[in-house]
């Protein structure tokens, strides 16, 4: 695989294989990498500084790579550290594409003034603040109502779908949505996509926003096809025969997943 024309695609663990999958769609000819940083998973319930430094570790394994695009799948990595990022790493020829911000627009479209947006994500990225600031950016009279969901990724890594406490845990926060009059409720981890099924037990499918489809489609709009034959090659920091199997359920992962090892966060 030639590396410098070869897409990065980062996040925490499974979850942003969402993305890849409407990536693959939308640029068929295209090579990716997918790095998973399973040893830090979640990232939801980490620091800032913990996971700035995750961060720039993926980032400088893609330069040494040669790769010159990287679109980061993950919520709270757009939401803690994409500005940190982009003034690091740009001026070291990496162009980013970030989630949130990317489907800021896609995001508030077709919704009237007064509106409620409720954002359902991990703590961290609810704590930020950035979807509601990046949707008031395209319009400032809609409402926006983030609301933290510890557990969700959780449910997703593990697959406990059947589970009374993920039915509770789900229904407490579709609850508070529900209260909020909520006309839009957007998925903002790229696990939550596989949780949609539980959901739309408490409301209609189509007032979900799924940022994965959003995403895929700004990116598509700067990187075009070639005439290539597309690839996909996985990297992981912890565990990747459990990351392939897991990953299976939402992405046809049919070759080795590749284990490198990273700095570890100094809490000294």
């Amino acid at each position: 695989m030639t590396y410098s024309d070869t897409i990065g695609v980062m996040d925490s663990g499974v979850g942003g294989l969402t993305i890849l999958n409407e990536l693959v769609k939308v640029l068929p000819s295209s090579k990716f990498i997918y790095f998973g940083d399973t040893q830090n998973l979640p990232y939801g319930c980490k620091s800032k500084d913990e996971i700035l430094f995750f961060n720039k570790n993926i980032l400088n394994f893609f330069l040494t790579l040669g790769v010159k695009d990287v679109v980061i799948a993950c919520n709270t990595t757009s939401a803690l550290t994409y500005e940190d990022l982009k003034k690091e790493f740009e001026s070291k020829g990496l162009r980013i594409f970030p989630l949130i911000q990317s489907v800021a627009y896609d995001a508030a479209f077709g919704l009237n003034d007064g509106d409620c947006i409720c954002v359902l994500s991990t703590a961290a990225t609810a704590k930020s603040g950035k979807y509601a600031s990046e949707i008031k950016k395209v319009n400032p009279s809609l409402r926006v109502v983030e609301i933290p969901c510890p557990g969700f990724t959780e449910i997703v890594e593990n697959r406990l779908y059947d589970t009374k406490e993920s039915h509770k845990a789900i229904e407490e926060k579709m609850k508070i949505a529900l209260e909020n009059g909520a006309k839009r409720i957007i998925l903002g981890c790229t696990h939550y996509p596989y949780l949609l099924n539980l959901l739309s037990e408490f409301a209609p499918r189509e007032i979900f926003f799924n940022p994965s489809k959003s995403l895929a489609k700004s990116v598509s709009a700067i990187i075009k096809n070639t005439d290539d034959k597309g690839d996909v090659e996985f990297y992981v920091t912890k565990n990747p025969e459990e990351f392939k199997n897991s990953g299976k359920m939402f992405f046809d992962i049919d070759k080795d997943v590749t284990c490198v090892k990273m700095p570890e966060f100094s809490r000294v």
